[in-house]
């Protein structure tokens, strides 16, 4: 649902009386529109209430905090035990309450969720430290976000899905600090797929509203960050493939499954995607990226390593098969073909990188150098296909991407390079003149367009 220009909509009722009296819209037919933008500003004002209610609520739950710390010293344990527990206890019964009475108003069940959750981590912080429980905050951060998990499905709550998603992460980065190469970040994926249903609930019932758009582009981003620790636990070289996966099947996905009309905005999910592939294309383009060197002693081994790179190979598998399902239904999807095969492209770079002698992978080669050619070439196509792509879609913004992904591999290129001064000046005026030619062809066919 997208968002309501309250200007607009002010406006629009002003006209509808002249609109009725001149009889170009019948009674019923403005009366059919005034409900339909009371619900849809309806629910940004709920959005805005659920806002205010978790600020509200975190701000009364920090000032309890703060009366109660001036004298936790002198408390008991069992005082204490009491004092941690009745916020939990309290914000329970209130939920009891919501999820009997008021469990179809979005405000109550968000408010009342993230209040349970910022309640049990108190909790257990609060019994963790009477008690002198020991543990690490990796510990902590993993118990809290597994009993917060029930309370995601049970309110249906997307601020504590954004939650759990972002404990998730912190739990990740605080297991990496803790141990080097602990198999056990592994379990990140575990945690992170605990989530996808709700995710998927909720794309079903509203995938046009913001709230899905964000949890999105949340997800993404954690993947992300996974990705990266699992490519660096396995060090099988394997992560240009993967994060060439993982970029792709997002756009295909956003493409797919979050059509536009045309002329109007991709959906950002599709612009995450595309805006990753561009800068991974730029990333393999440099010939040290494709430097193999052999697993160290500080890599993993055995059954967790097999499962990281099966955690890598995951995400090209996926695009690889989301193409080739598009394609074998004979979908309508408007994409560019250079974003959607960069993960074969840059399993082919993997495969020639690999063709080096063990002792030389390390180093610069002929392979390795023909790898990052690929890549060169490849970002050059794709920017080449954005342009044209453009041209017939007559955007703006598409002509700019493809100019910028050409214009990052020109400057990359020429800072890696020996080329003289002279040479790269030429490189950038051209880049530069491409870009100003372009948005004044775009502009003049907009003009006369309209």
């Amino acid at each position: 649902m997208a968002r309501v220009n309250r200007r607009a909509v002010r406006w629009l009722r002003g006209e509808l009386p002249d609109l009725v009296a001149s009889g170009t819209v019948t009674p019923e037919a403005a009366d059919a529109i005034r409900r339909h933008y009371d619900s849809r500003e309806s629910s940004q004002a709920n959005f805005g209430f659920v806002l205010l209610a978790i600020v509200g609520s975190v701000l009364i739950g920090a000032g309890v905090i703060l009366l109660i710390a001036h004298n936790w010293d002198e408390l008991s344990r069992p005082l204490r035990s009491t004092i941690a527990l009745a916020p939990l206890i309290g914000a329970e019964v209130l939920g009891v309450f919501v999820l009997l009475r008021r469990d179809e108003s979005p405000s109550w069940r968000e408010s009342v969720a993230i209040c349970i959750v910022a309640t049990l981590g108190t909790a257990i912080s609060l019994i963790s430290q009477t008690y002198q429980i020991q543990g690490s905050f990796a510990d902590f951060m993993c118990l809290w976000m597994l009993l917060s998990l029930p309370i995601v499905y049970l309110f249906r709550t997307t601020v504590g899905a954004v939650a759990y998603v972002i404990g998730t992460v912190t739990w990740l980065f605080a297991k990496a600090g803790w141990r080097f190469n602990d198999p056990a970040e592994l379990c990140f994926w575990l945690l992170l797929l605990a989530i996808v249903p709700y995710y998927i609930l909720l794309l079903r019932r509203d995938r046009a509203s913001a709230a899905p758009t964000f949890l999105s582009i949340l997800l993404v981003a954690a993947t992300a960050i996974g990705l990266g620790c699992t490519a660096e636990l396995t060090r099988a070289n394997l992560g240009g493939v993967a994060y060439a996966g993982l970029f792709t099947s997002i756009y295909l996905c956003g493409m797919r499954f979050f059509p536009r009309g045309e002329g109007q905005r991709l959906h950002p999910l599709s612009l995450v995607g595309g805006l990753g592939i561009g800068v991974t294309a730029i990333v393999l383009s440099f010939e040290w990226m494709w430097h193999l060197p052999i697993a160290s002693m500080w890599s993993m081994h055995g059954a967790p390593q097999a499962i990281g790179i099966a955690v890598e190979l995951f995400f090209p598998a996926v695009a690889v098969a989301l193409l080739a399902w598009i394609y074998g239904k004979r979908q309508k999807t408007a994409f560019s073909i250079a974003a959607a095969i960069m993960p074969l492209v840059a399993g082919l770079a993997l495969l020639i990188a690999n063709l080096a002698p063990p002792e030389t992978r390390g180093d610069d080669s002929a392979y390795s150098m023909a790898a990052a050619i690929i890549f060169n070439v490849y970002a050059l196509a794709l920017g080449i296909e954005l342009i044209a792509r453009s041209v017939r879609a007559n955007s703006v913004a598409r002509a700019n991407f493809g100019l910028l992904i050409i214009a990052a591999l020109a400057m990359c290129r020429f800072f890696d390079s020996d080329l003289g001064f002279v040479t790269r000046g030429l490189g950038f005026i051209i880049v530069g003149v491409g870009f100003l030619v372009a948005n004044v062809i775009f502009f003049k066919k907009r003009k006369g367009a309209a």
